[in-house]
């Protein structure tokens, strides 16, 4: 098809009209297209002549699957999978806004925190692919478009990382060019020359002052004063020659760029973003060289030094050299002064006193008032006096929903069921989400990444529960309806035992996710 020779399908798999021819590359055409059945607009991308080989259809095919189990907010949804007349053909959500070459070749360089958010979303969508298995292989600026909330999504895998990329492309890795297949430190530099690019306008190997003797790109704060030097340092690592020198992850990525556009006040010197370059953190010699140097500089492979080095001082060292404007501050505990003993019945007590003198002023007052009247004298017994106390008005809060762990008989430390204390909206298998199974899973998965992001679950425990909602979508897209009921179970489960050991909040878009939707006991 994207010879100019074939022409394309009016219909694909008797469901999907094609409308019009939006994107080609050297594996087959994109059009926008039409859902006859679900009755909304679609992207299609349908495989041509390349793909006439059984042998390469099956391959294409195993790794279209593969793409469609990759559910994430920053990577564009795919709706199905299939063939036409022997070719493999994909369906996606249709994006209406603009990629990312779009938005540079209209406006220029951009604005360096709005740059930071937007390749933060890049590199969240593209650390989604990568736990998948799942590698892009041909990332560059129209790699990233935009929904029409504003989301930024990944769109444009390749289906076969073996394919040898475009010559004199800017956006292949040295290793990817010499041959070798894709990987994912290959997307991780074609998103370096992106960040680049939106940063400074042209790409980092246009020559001229763009590069330092041997090649090398310099920094972006060379040619953009404004930019700072954390980001300076991660654009540098990036770009590493070397694959093992840049950063081991998307997700790495996007936290450094959330601190570096905004760092969080209070700190004295320098964010600490170098130091996360790696994932899940230094190599043992770097770390073990900052944790005994007594305040000198530590190296970290992959940053701005004289041979590509980040500089970490430890904060509040003696002897060495004071750190420069840009350094990395390692603080450590005993670097930060503790905070004065406070008293925790200061309040009560002072409570307590303000209440005593209030009652024995209105006691007087009682007495002083009843003196004064004028009343005809009466025989009266004398009372006994009682100590009183007037009572002190209680406030009751409102219980919050939460979730109450049970366990069969004879398991008490494996809780099987979840009874919420809320009434659910519904219970999945008794009724069907609105949007579907795929949808609420996607949404499931979302609300558990939102509520990681806010620090209210451990990663390693979202990680392992993303893990099992992706495994139940793709029994959901395999008909398994039971399977994918028992595979939810088994996330809540499994989130209801991080609860009981403090590993989840139970408060959070996950933990109220939950509460709305009640699953069957099984």
């Amino acid at each position: 098809m994207s010879d100019g020779t074939e022409r394309a399908p009016s219909l694909v798999a008797d469901r999907y009209r094609l409308d019009e021819r939006i994107g080609g590359g050297p594996m087959g055409e994109v059009w926008r297209g039409y859902d006859t059945r679900a009755d909304w607009v679609v992207a299609v991308k349908v495989l041509g002549a390349r793909a006439a080989g059984a042998a390469t259809r099956e391959v294409l095919r195993q790794h279209a699957q593969a793409v469609a189990r990759v559910i994430h907010p920053n990577v564009a949804m795919v709706l199905d999978v299939g063939e036409h007349d022997g070719a493999p053909f994909l369906v996606m959500e249709f994006l209406t806004g603009l990629s990312l070459g779009e938005e540079l070749a209209a406006r220029g360089p951009m604005k360096i925190v709005e740059v930071c958010d937007l390749i933060g979303q890049a590199a969240a969508g593209l650390d989604a692919a990568h736990r998948a298995g799942v590698v892009h292989g041909r990332v560059d600026a129209d790699s990233f478009r935009q929904a029409g909330s504003g989301v930024l999504k990944v769109v444009g895998f390749a289906l076969d990382e073996r394919a040898p990329v475009a010559p004199g492309s800017r956006y292949v890795a040295p290793e990817r060019a010499g041959g070798e297949a894709a990987q994912a430190p290959g997307d991780v530099y074609a998103l370096g020359c992106v960040l680049y690019e939106l940063l400074c306008g042209r790409s980092p190997f246009e020559g001229g002052d763009a590069t330092a003797p041997g090649g090398r790109p310099v920094p972006p704060g060379t040619i953009r004063r404004e930019v700072p030097p954390e980001l300076d340092r991660l654009v540098l690592a990036m770009l590493a020659e070397d694959p093992a020198q840049r950063p081991a992850s998307g997700e790495a990525i996007r936290r450094s760029l959330a601190a570096i556009a905004r760092p969080k006040p209070g700190l004295a010197g320098s964010p600490v973003t170098g130091v996360s370059l790696r994932d899940p953190g230094l190599h043992q010699g770097a770390a073990g060289a900052a944790g005994v140097s007594g305040g000198g500089p530590a190296t970290v492979p992959g940053g701005v030094g004289g041979q590509g080095a980040t500089e970490i001082f430890q904060a509040g060292g003696i002897g060495g050299p004071p750190p420069r404007a840009g350094d990395t501050a390692v603080f450590q505990a005993g670097d930060l002064e503790p905070e004065p003993p406070s008293s925790p019945n200061r309040k009560l007590i002072l409570q307590l006193g303000i209440a005593v003198v209030v009652i024995a002023a209105v006691t007087i007052g009682m007495v002083m008032w009843a003196g004064s009247r004028e009343e005809p004298p009466v025989a009266v017994s004398t009372p006994t006096a009682q100590a009183t106390t007037a009572p002190t008005p209680t406030y009751t809060p409102e219980p919050s929903p939460s979730f109450e762990v049970t366990t069969g008989p004879g398991e008490d430390d494996e809780p099987d069921s979840l009874r919420e204390t809320s009434v659910p909206k519904a219970t999945l298998g008794d009724a069907i989400p609105p949007g579907g199974y795929a949808t609420w899973l996607r949404e499931f998965d979302e609300a558990l990444m939102a509520q990681q992001s806010m620090g209210g679950i451990n990663p390693k425990v979202a990680g392992k529960a993303s893990d099992k909602i992706r495994k139940a979508a793709r029994k959901y897209e395999q008909g398994q309806i039971d399977a994918t009921l028992e595979q939810i179970a088994d996330v809540y489960r499994e989130l209801a035992r991080a609860q009981a050991k403090g590993d989840m909040d139970g408060s959070g878009p996950a933990s109220d996710f939950m509460r709305d939707w009640q699953v069957p006991a099984r």
